[in-house]
């Protein structure tokens, strides 16, 4: 049998997955990297008018989604993609052909953390503390993978829950995921250390198209230094060096801090974050349920781009014509 892959579907508790075979498009699941939810879109057609009527999806529902593949590497071996949970955030319809795409996200479709701004303040508080008081609002479970921060003062200004946790733990070099129902924080140096899950090569491996990106301006930094100076004119100052740097431009902070730890943990945070960008690259290739957000994957045969990166976004694309990934890539730090 020719390998297959399959889309299966739980909507509102019932498995829909035969029901839609006859009337199914398309489906792109998108596993979203720091602070973005992950993102789940189906097309239907809809050619006896159902999905406008009764059969009419409404914001919020719940979806859960799944990639099973068939017989995809060797006959008899199957495997499997686990989406995830998703609320329907978007319906749109068009014509003449008569399709409907459902979109869906994995927050909750009404959750405060996305739509309402907040200003409020901590003192003497972990990042896991806060970050527990902000999953429990929202109804979630939180997964905390990344060594412990304690603020003696911390503000939260004029921004909604999700922008001010996101952008808190990117200050610790960190990064947060929204799925399946759990808020993730984790150590994405962690992740960069952990074996390649494949070897992508130039002219042997699957691989539909390519692009790379190098960036010179402002992402280069060989080193980063703090300074913040306390109401009692106290000045604490910290740094971070690239391993290895010889010279280099210097990037320059002003940001609170209670002691030189903390300035030299927020130096090579701040280090990491402004030199993430400066390569990267694109890879469309043929289905691959191992290529997920997290990952790193090897390349090879591409000359001077040559490198292990990091996985930051994945797409998995399953319409008539079969199944793709579509990955974003940055070239892992090593610091």
């Amino acid at each position: 049998m020719p390998r297959q892959a399959v889309v299966n579907l739980v909507y509102e508790g019932v498995d829909i997955s035969r029901d839609i075979a006859p009337f199914f498009v398309s489906l792109s699941y998108t596993d979203s990297g720091n602070g973005r939810a992950d993102n789940l879109q189906i097309t239907l057609a809809d050619p006896d008018g159902r999905w406008r009527g009764g059969w009419m999806p409404r914001r919020g529902d719940r979806v859960r989604a799944a990639i099973e593949l068939k017989d995809w590497y060797f006959e008899g071996v199957d495997r499997r993609l686990d989406c995830g949970i998703f609320d329907v955030d978007s319906v749109s319809y068009t014509g003449p052909e008569d399709e409907i795409t459902i979109s869906a996200v994995s927050y909750p479709g009404n959750s405060a953390m996305k739509n309402e701004t907040r200003t409020r303040s901590w003192e003497n508080v972990t990042l896991r503390q806060i970050a527990n008081q902000i999953a429990k609002a929202a109804g979630m479970k939180l997964l905390y993978e990344m060594p412990e921060v304690t603020y003696d003062r911390i503000n939260q200004s004029e921004e909604t829950d999700l922008a001010f946790l996101s952008s808190q733990a990117e200050r610790e070099g960190a990064a947060l995921k929204v799925t399946n129902d759990m808020l993730v924080l984790f150590d994405e140096q962690k992740y960069e250390k952990q074996p390649p899950v494949r070897e992508i090569v130039r002219g042997e491996s699957d691989i539909l198209s390519y692009s790379f990106d190098v960036q010179t301006v402002g992402v280069s930094y060989a080193s980063c230094e703090i300074a913040y100076t306390d109401s009692k004119k106290k000045t604490i100052r910290g740094s971070f060096k690239v391993p290895g740097a010889d010279g280099g431009p210097v990037l320059k902070l002003n940001e609170r801090v209670a002691s030189v730890a903390e300035a030299n943990r927020k130096a090579r945070a701040a280090l990491r974050r402004a030199n993430k960008d400066a390569q990267r690259a694109t890879l469309e290739l043929m289905g691959d349920y191992m290529l997920v957000q997290g990952v790193t994957v090897k390349l090879s045969g591409f000359g001077a781009f040559d490198d292990v990166y990091f996985v930051e976004t994945a797409r998995h694309m399953i319409d008539r014509s079969g199944y793709r990934t579509r990955i974003e890539l940055r070239k892992v730090l090593g610091y």
